[in-house]
């Protein structure tokens, strides 16, 4: 998790005002995130989290593989077989219909929060997943947990194109 988010950052960058050193330092991160087949151990075929298998929108913080199948193609990594793994997980999770589902969406984004006061202990819930409706605790959600997501459909599209899966019709 702590990879990708300086890895998505350095691709914005580097699409609008590359800089030396930078290809280098996104080669290295994009290296690690392949080394370990996006989700997986790199000692064995283990899931690191099974949170990675999840689809979320917003992330925020987190990570899930369409994250980094995202950064990774726009990076414009394609055709590492170190990537089939992923690409396939996010085949099978597409719906008959083209798009696909909200997996979670996760609770702790305290809103009434005392920030860096009272609270600096994580809490157990800031990893729960809504996964199910519409939470009414403390989760930024925008779309309902379980049901068709326009904003992981859009992702997994433009991952898809990016890789030159998309048939037109």
């Amino acid at each position: 998790m702590a990879t990708i988010e300086p890895l998505w950052a350095l691709s914005e960058m580097m699409s609008h005002d590359a800089r030396k050193g930078w290809e280098a330092s996104a080669k290295h991160g994009s290296e690690f995130l392949l080394k370990h087949r996006i989700f997986k151990s790199d000692k064995d075929d283990s899931v690191v989290m099974l949170d990675f298998l999840r689809l979320h929108y917003p992330l925020h913080y987190s990570y899930d593989f369409l994250h980094g199948l995202r950064v990774l193609t726009e990076l414009g990594v394609k055709n590492d077989p170190r990537m089939d793994d992923a690409v396939s997980l996010l085949l099978e999770k597409r719906l008959p219909d083209g798009k696909w589902l909200l997996d979670g969406v996760y609770r702790g984004w305290r809103h009434p929060h005392a920030m860096h006061e009272e609270e600096t202990v994580s809490r157990p819930e800031e990893r729960e997943l809504v996964t199910q409706g519409w939470s009414t605790e403390r989760a930024l959600q925008i779309e309902e947990a379980g049901k068709p997501s326009k904003w992981i459909t859009l992702q997994a599209l433009l991952v898809l194109k990016r890789l030159g899966m998309l048939n037109p019709k």
